[in-house]
Formats: structure tokens, C-alpha cells, sequence
């Protein structure tokens, strides 16, 4: 599906013409559909992973501009891996009150849209690996296909519909169709995903299916 083709199926949909849906609000319900599916199911092609340094004596480290959930961070220690546990910054700040004592960071929070906070404050540059799901970009006049609008467009006219009929205060119950319409397509794609981590030719050969093959005769 091409952003085109949403636009006028959106408009169809709801029965409303470009006057009350300009591409400006329609782009807003994109946004928020996208932001949706993207949340709702952890979808393998919007993984990233980024290596970095943790600063001496900073308790604070940057995240990337395109992040939109994080998956764990990971630092070397003495040529070891080791994953931080993710807990929330009052926690932190309970455990490790006195931020000018460093150490070796154990835990990691979101202190805001662009920052974690580690504990114990690093002592040293740690080498640093975060892993997270990348925002990637949206659907538009400029961007006229993405991967959702090709891979799971079912997902995502039903998700901007929900946001359409409420933007409208559209019917309940065909509120509620959309919203039960777009869970069956998330459920769908979420099978898909587990089906391809599931098996994979190099391990397991090719899928074959038996076939009944009667023995020959005498």
C-alpha cells in the first residue's frame, strides 16, 4: 500500500473528504499508527544495535536519535560482556545515593528521551552496546512506501482508522470492528515473525512435505 492509496482508503473508510481530513491530520493518525504497531509487536527488521564508550564519572549516556524502545545495554568488563538490569531511576538513586562514588555500572534507566541513567557512576570508559528498535521512517507523500505499508498494510489502515473514528467520534461499534480488526492483523504478523525465528534452511534443511507413495507391486 503507498501513501496514496491510505489516503484515499482512509477517506473511504470514514466517508470523509479532504476538507476535514487534510494530508496534515491523516499524517498525524500515520504517526500514531505507526507508533502502535511498533509498540505492539517487536518486529526483527526495526533491530539495531550501536557500540559506544560510557564517559569516566558520568552517570548519564546519550541515546540515538532514531530510538524508540530499548532492548538492553551490555558494557565489557575485564573482556567480558555483561548486560545491566533495567530499573526505574528512584531505584537507582535508593541503591546508589551518592553519585561521585564510582564503580562498575550494574543498572541502567530512561532518565529522559534522550538519556540513560547508569549506577554506580562509571569509573572508567566502559565499552558500551545498546540494543533497540529504531523509528524508522514514516509513511508520506516524500516516503510514498515503507516496510509496514508493504509487509502489513492490513495493520496499518486498521490502525489509522482507529484513530480516524475517534478524531471523528465515529460510531462504537465500528470503533470497535477496526480495533478488533487491527488486533487480528497484529496477531497475524506476530506469527510470522515466530515462524521465521522458529527454523531456518542451514540448520534444519529444507521444509519438505511427505508424500504417500504406494510400494510396487510383485
Amino acid at each position: 500500500m503507498t501513501y496514496s492509496e491510505l489516503v484515499t482508503a482512509i477517506r473511504n473508510y470514514t466517508d470523509v473528504d479532504a476538507n476535514v481530513f487534510p494530508e496534515t491530520v491523516i499524517n498525524t493518525f500515520i504517526t500514531m499508527a505507526e507508533n502502535r504497531i511498533l509498540r505492539d509487536i517487536d518486529l526483527d527488521v526495526f533491530k539495531k544495535e550501536v557500540a559506544g564508550n560510557m564517559t569516566a564519572n558520568n552517570r548519564f549516556l546519550s541515546t540515538p536519535s532514531d530510538i524508540l524502545t530499548h532492548r538492553y545495554l551490555m558494557i565489557t568488563v575485564a573482556g567480558e560482556q555483561v548486560f545491566l538490569d533495567f530499573r526505574d531511576t528512584s531505584y537507582m538513586k535508593e541503591y546508589w545515593p551518592d553519585s561521585t562514588v564510582t564503580g562498575i555500572p550494574k543498572y541502567y534507566s530512561v532518565w529522559d528521551q534522550n538519556t540513560f541513567y547508569v549506577s554506580p557512576t562509571p569509573n572508567q570508559a566502559f565499552a558500551a552496546e545498546l540494543g533497540y528498535i529504531y523509528r524508522p521512517a514514516q509513511l508520506s507523500s516524500t516516503e510514498p512506501t515503507t516496510w509496514i505499508s508493504e509487509r502489513a498494510p492490513e495493520a496499518l489502515l486498521y490502525a489509522c482508522l482507529i484513530q480516524a473514528y475517534s478524531y471523528t467520534k465515529g460510531p462504537l461499534d465500528m470503533l470497535s470492528y477496526f480495533d478488533n480488526s487491527y488486533k487480528q492483523a497484529i496477531q497475524g504478523l506476530g506469527v510470522e515473525q515466530q515462524g521465521r525465528r522458529r527454523r531456518d534452511e542451514y540448520r534444519d534443511g529444507m521444509a519438505r512435505v511427505k508424500i504417500k507413495s504406494d510400494s510396487p507391486g510383485p
